[in-house]
């Protein structure tokens, strides 16, 4: 039987526990700024009718579905 003291035991199950907390803070962080990062790519909204919607196709010209008007994305 392996012998440890109960201080080495209970630092240690805190390191662990704050090391899995902190990868599982680290991968969210990743995960979502992936889909805010997809959503703003793919997001417009016309100009002219002002109707938002997902057009995952086009970088720099874009189809409004409603008003069927051509228009660019601004640059930022």
């Amino acid at each position: 039987m392996i012998k440890i003291e109960l201080n080495f035991a209970v630092a240690l199950y805190l390191l662990i526990s704050i090391l899995i907390l902190l990868l599982w803070i680290r991968f969210e962080h990743i995960k979502t700024s992936k889909t805010k990062n997809q959503k703003h790519t793919t997001l417009w909204q016309c100009p002219l009718c002002f109707y938002v919607y997902v057009d995952s196709r086009s970088e720099t010209i874009s189809r409004c579905p409603k008003c069927n008007t051509l228009h660019k994305r601004e640059k930022k």
